[in-house]
């Protein structure tokens, strides 16, 4: 073989190791480069959002617990106790006013959350159906402020005529749905004396 020939091959051999470089190698670095500055940005995004979206869900909570604990002025603090399977989470008023109570039970179309405020003296203050998957127009029936008011003031409810407690009247055209708000605000009056009140 030539010398010539022998330089032209080591060329072609370079110019391909090169062409190789630029079409495979170089942007599969370049998109490496870009995920990983992506991944950066979203990591101190996270790292600066995360706290502020917390205290908005948190200040959203009491919100809500203020809703059906009025004289809890808004403030609360977690119960940290062993809670059975359907009560989700029980907060205590800062006052010692009482203690919001989220519970859940099964309705017609899945499961519904109830939240259920309850005072110091052991009488439920409000009720409110936070999130549900019911029906509209006939499982909402089961939601609405008016139907849901028959629970205030109550210490003790019940469905059969038993003495000493409200009898708490089911919708008709609701009945699976009104049937889970009782049985999950039940729950809110079980765990509250469980728990032994708002001591």
């Amino acid at each position: 073989m030539k010398t010539e020939d022998m330089k032209a091959e080591a060329v072609q051999v370079v110019a391909v190791k090169t062409s190789s470089f630029e079409e495979l190698i170089k942007p599969s670095l370049v998109l490496l480069l870009i995920c990983l500055v992506v991944t950066a940005a979203l990591a101190f995004t996270y790292q600066v959002t995360a706290p502020v979206i917390a205290d908005i869900n948190t200040r959203n909570a009491n919100i809500a617990r203020g809703e059906v604990l009025p004289q809890g002025q808004g403030s609360f603090s977690q119960v940290n106790a062993q809670l059975p399977e359907n009560v989700a989470e029980v907060y205590k008023a800062d006052n010692g006013a009482g203690m919001v109570f989220t519970t859940l039970d099964k309705g017609f179309g899945g499961q519904v959350t109830v939240m259920v405020g309850i005072d110091s003296e052991g009488a439920i203050t409000g009720v409110k159906v936070t999130k549900h998957s019911e029906t509209p127009g006939l499982g909402t029936k089961a939601m609405t402020p008016e139907y849901l008011s028959q629970y205030k003031g109550q210490k003790a409810i019940t469905r059969s005529g038993e003495p000493n407690e409200t009898e708490i009247d089911a919708i008709t055209g609701a009945t699976i749905t009104s049937n889970a708000v009782f049985r999950a605000t039940e729950t809110a009056l079980a765990q509250y004396k469980s728990l032994g009140g708002a001591k």
